[in-house]
């Protein structure tokens, strides 16, 4: 059976085509969550929305909008998203938001006929969220920032078949090594960090920055393919094997 991949990341692609799979790509806008404080804000508006919509408030005209074609993230997501969402916390809401988003958007382009997979993968640092960096010299300071320290790094992967939906988020904790100034300018210089989240790629040559992992390791690259190829499974998608 085809799998819908709504993503553009040539790394997702090439871990579903390695799983068996054939893979087509529908990678469509959504206004990502960048903060668990934009995220929580954006859920908001989608229950204040509901809300009027089931008319338990006097005002009818109020919507919560996306920065797509100024539409509203509730014509997106769903009630039953909300809930399926409102576990999560912190970080992990993040990128279980903008998965799910991003899962959605692709669903409703292509129908409900084919599987939809769509992931977001984030890196956390304490209490702070890295994303992909604006530029290298963003790029250095976030290698700076994870030098000779461990970091999580947190991929939400969503199915969507049929009237089901799937959603989990998977941690993998990424030890540094301490690197030195002459290998961060070295591997800034590559372009490699640039479109990373993180300001790494550890399939690439940002294999030598880590020192060790605890977790899975496609997880780091992208997608959990464990995860993703279980919910395929609960969601009643033929089984490759």
């Amino acid at each position: 059976m085809k799998i819908i991949l709504a993503s553009g990341s040539p790394r997702r692609l090439q871990l579903l085509q390695q799983m068996g799979w054939t893979v087509e790509v529908h990678s469509l806008p959504f206004a990502e969550a960048e903060t668990v404080h934009e995220a929580t804000e954006k859920l908001e508006g989608l229950r204040k929305q509901f809300l009027l919509s089931c008319g338990r408030e006097k005002t009818k005209n109020v919507s919560f909008h996306s920065e797509k074609n100024n539409e509203t993230v509730g014509s997106i997501l769903s009630e039953k998203d909300l809930t399926l969402l409102s576990p999560y916390r912190d970080a992990d809401l993040v990128c279980a938001y903008n998965a799910l988003g991003k899962g959605r958007e692709a669903a409703k382009e292509t129908g409900t006929g084919f599987p939809v997979v769509a992931a977001d993968t984030i890196v956390v640092l304490g209490e702070q969220i890295l994303g992909k960096p604006a530029d290298a010299a963003e790029a250095k300071h976030m290698l700076e920032l994870l030098s000779g320290k461990a970091h999580a790094v947190k991929t939400a992967a969503v199915v969507l078949y049929q009237k089901k939906t799937l959603l989990q988020v998977v941690t993998t904790h990424v030890h540094f090594r301490r690197l030195t100034e002459e290998e961060m300018n070295w591997y800034v210089g590559t372009g490699e960090p640039l479109d990373k989240a993180g300001a790494y790629g550890i399939q690439g040559k940002g294999a030598v920055l880590v020192e060790r992992i605890e977790g899975c390791y496609n997880n780091v690259v992208g997608l959990p393919v464990t995860a993703v190829y279980e919910m395929l499974r609960k969601a009643g998608v033929g089984s490759i094997v």
